[in-house]
Protein backbone atom coordinates (compact mmCIF):
# COMPACT_ATOMS: atom_id res chain seq x y z
CA UNK A 1 0.00 0.00 0.00
CA UNK A 2 2.72 2.32 0.71
CA UNK A 3 4.63 1.49 -2.49
CA UNK A 4 1.06 2.40 -4.46
CA UNK A 5 0.74 5.75 -2.43
CA UNK A 6 4.65 7.00 -3.09
CA UNK A 7 3.60 6.09 -6.86
CA UNK A 8 0.26 7.65 -7.24
CA UNK A 9 1.69 11.07 -4.63
CA UNK A 10 3.94 12.74 -7.52
CA UNK A 11 1.16 11.99 -10.22
CA UNK A 12 -1.97 13.80 -7.70
CA UNK A 13 1.25 16.76 -7.25
CA UNK A 14 1.36 17.22 -11.31
CA UNK A 15 -2.17 17.06 -11.40
CA UNK A 16 -2.39 20.09 -9.26
CA UNK A 17 0.14 22.23 -11.38
CA UNK A 18 -1.58 21.26 -14.21
CA UNK A 19 -5.21 22.36 -13.26
CA UNK A 20 -2.99 25.66 -12.47
CA UNK A 21 -1.30 25.91 -15.49
CA UNK A 22 -4.19 24.52 -17.68
CA UNK A 23 -6.49 27.50 -16.22
CA UNK A 24 -3.53 30.20 -16.92
CA UNK A 25 -3.66 28.63 -20.68
CA UNK A 26 -7.59 28.80 -20.65
CA UNK A 27 -7.25 32.05 -19.61
CA UNK A 28 -4.48 33.24 -22.26
CA UNK A 29 -7.26 31.43 -25.19
CA UNK A 30 -10.19 33.22 -24.48
CA UNK A 31 -8.53 36.52 -23.77
CA UNK A 32 -7.35 35.86 -27.67
CA UNK A 33 -10.40 35.27 -28.98
CA UNK A 34 -12.85 38.02 -26.96
CA UNK A 35 -10.20 40.92 -27.73
CA UNK A 36 -9.47 39.25 -31.38
CA UNK A 37 -10.76 42.44 -32.84
CA UNK A 38 -9.25 44.90 -30.33
CA UNK A 39 -5.52 43.02 -30.76
CA UNK A 40 -6.20 43.16 -34.14
CA UNK A 41 -6.98 46.86 -34.25
CA UNK A 42 -3.46 47.45 -32.39
CA UNK A 43 -5.84 48.95 -29.33
CA UNK A 44 -4.86 46.15 -27.52
CA UNK A 45 -1.29 43.95 -25.96
CA UNK A 46 -1.88 40.26 -24.66
CA UNK A 47 0.91 39.08 -23.28
CA UNK A 48 1.28 35.94 -21.13
CA UNK A 49 2.48 35.48 -17.18
CA UNK A 50 3.48 32.76 -15.35
CA UNK A 51 0.34 32.79 -13.45
CA UNK A 52 -1.96 34.38 -16.09
CA UNK A 53 -1.97 37.39 -18.61
CA UNK A 54 -1.77 40.64 -18.77
CA UNK A 55 -3.47 42.85 -20.95
CA UNK A 56 -2.50 46.61 -21.89
CA UNK A 57 -4.67 49.08 -23.69
CA UNK A 58 -2.64 50.61 -25.81
CA UNK A 59 -4.91 53.82 -26.61
CA UNK A 60 -6.53 54.07 -22.75
CA UNK A 61 -6.96 58.09 -23.23
CA UNK A 62 -10.09 56.84 -25.53
CA UNK A 63 -12.27 54.90 -23.04
CA UNK A 64 -14.88 57.12 -21.91
CA UNK A 65 -15.50 57.19 -18.14
CA UNK A 66 -19.32 57.83 -17.90
CA UNK A 67 -22.95 56.23 -18.05
CA UNK A 68 -22.45 56.03 -21.88
CA UNK A 69 -19.16 53.87 -21.67
CA UNK A 70 -21.91 50.75 -20.02
CA UNK A 71 -24.26 50.81 -22.54
CA UNK A 72 -22.17 48.77 -25.42
CA UNK A 73 -23.04 51.27 -28.03
CA UNK A 74 -19.32 50.67 -29.20
CA UNK A 75 -17.10 48.05 -28.73
CA UNK A 76 -14.94 48.58 -25.32
CA UNK A 77 -11.73 46.61 -25.08
CA UNK A 78 -12.68 46.64 -21.36
CA UNK A 79 -16.13 44.72 -22.08
CA UNK A 80 -13.62 42.37 -24.43
CA UNK A 81 -11.66 41.53 -21.84
CA UNK A 82 -14.20 40.96 -18.88
CA UNK A 83 -15.94 38.35 -21.30
CA UNK A 84 -12.31 36.60 -21.53
CA UNK A 85 -12.39 36.18 -17.93
CA UNK A 86 -12.42 33.00 -15.81
CA UNK A 87 -14.69 32.81 -12.43
CA UNK A 88 -13.81 36.02 -10.91
CA UNK A 89 -13.58 34.33 -7.35
CA UNK A 90 -10.30 32.40 -9.35
CA UNK A 91 -8.94 36.19 -10.54
CA UNK A 92 -6.81 38.68 -9.11
CA UNK A 93 -6.29 41.56 -10.91
CA UNK A 94 -3.51 44.60 -10.81
CA UNK A 95 -3.69 48.09 -12.60
CA UNK A 96 -1.26 50.52 -13.31
CA UNK A 97 -1.00 53.31 -16.11
CA UNK A 98 2.48 52.67 -17.53
CA UNK A 99 2.43 55.30 -19.89
CA UNK A 100 4.46 58.80 -19.71
CA UNK A 101 1.66 60.89 -19.24
CA UNK A 102 1.40 63.05 -16.04
CA UNK A 103 0.54 61.38 -12.49
CA UNK A 104 -3.08 63.02 -12.37
CA UNK A 105 -4.03 61.75 -15.32
CA UNK A 106 -2.56 57.94 -14.43
CA UNK A 107 -4.10 57.83 -11.67
CA UNK A 108 -7.39 59.09 -13.13
CA UNK A 109 -7.38 56.34 -15.77
CA UNK A 110 -6.28 53.64 -13.20
CA UNK A 111 -9.59 54.86 -11.35
CA UNK A 112 -11.91 55.12 -14.46
CA UNK A 113 -10.79 51.50 -15.01
CA UNK A 114 -10.91 50.38 -11.40
CA UNK A 115 -15.04 51.93 -11.31
CA UNK A 116 -15.77 50.22 -14.40
CA UNK A 117 -14.93 46.70 -13.11
CA UNK A 118 -16.92 47.68 -9.92
CA UNK A 119 -19.90 48.46 -12.10
CA UNK A 120 -19.96 44.94 -13.10
CA UNK A 121 -19.54 43.39 -10.12
CA UNK A 122 -15.70 42.51 -10.47
CA UNK A 123 -14.37 44.92 -7.82
CA UNK A 124 -13.37 42.08 -5.29
CA UNK A 125 -10.96 40.98 -8.26
CA UNK A 126 -8.97 44.18 -7.84
CA UNK A 127 -5.48 44.52 -5.50
CA UNK A 128 -4.13 47.39 -4.11
CA UNK A 129 -2.30 49.90 -6.78
CA UNK A 130 1.10 49.18 -3.94
CA UNK A 131 1.59 45.98 -5.88
CA UNK A 132 3.40 46.23 -9.20
CA UNK A 133 2.47 44.87 -12.53
CA UNK A 134 4.28 41.84 -13.60
CA UNK A 135 6.90 41.83 -16.27
CA UNK A 136 6.03 39.57 -18.88
CA UNK A 137 6.97 35.50 -19.11
CA UNK A 138 9.20 36.73 -22.41
CA UNK A 139 11.46 39.03 -20.58
CA UNK A 140 10.32 41.44 -23.14
CA UNK A 141 8.72 44.82 -21.51
CA UNK A 142 5.26 45.61 -21.81
CA UNK A 143 4.25 48.58 -24.32
CA UNK A 144 3.02 51.94 -22.13
CA UNK A 145 -1.00 52.29 -21.82
CA UNK A 146 -3.15 50.79 -19.02
CA UNK A 147 -1.59 47.15 -18.27
CA UNK A 148 -3.89 44.89 -16.44
CA UNK A 149 -2.28 41.95 -15.07
CA UNK A 150 -4.68 39.18 -14.33
CA UNK A 151 -3.83 36.36 -11.96
CA UNK A 152 -5.09 32.83 -11.78
CA UNK A 153 -5.66 32.05 -7.84
CA UNK A 154 -6.66 27.93 -7.97
CA UNK A 155 -7.55 26.76 -4.39
CA UNK A 156 -5.70 24.58 -2.71
CA UNK A 157 -7.15 21.07 -3.06
CA UNK A 158 -7.38 20.73 0.89
CA UNK A 159 -10.28 22.63 0.96
CA UNK A 160 -12.46 20.33 -1.14
CA UNK A 161 -14.67 18.18 -1.42
CA UNK A 162 -15.55 21.69 -2.66
CA UNK A 163 -18.91 21.83 -1.24
CA UNK A 164 -19.83 23.24 1.79
CA UNK A 165 -22.69 25.06 3.79
CA UNK A 166 -24.86 24.43 0.11
CA UNK A 167 -22.45 26.19 -1.48
CA UNK A 168 -19.38 25.15 -4.38
CA UNK A 169 -16.12 26.38 -4.16
CA UNK A 170 -14.49 27.47 -7.60
CA UNK A 171 -11.85 25.05 -8.86
CA UNK A 172 -9.56 24.91 -11.77
CA UNK A 173 -9.68 22.68 -14.39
Amino acid sequence: MTRLALLIAPLVLVSCASDQQQSVNLLNRRLAVTMAPEIADNRVALQPLPDGAQVTLLDSSSLPDDVGALDNRTRDPRASMIQGLLDPSLMRIQVADTSDQPDYVREKRVQAFEHYMEEYRLGSTLQTAEVPVAAPVEGAAAPPGLAIAIHVDCPHRTMWPGYGQGQSDPSCH
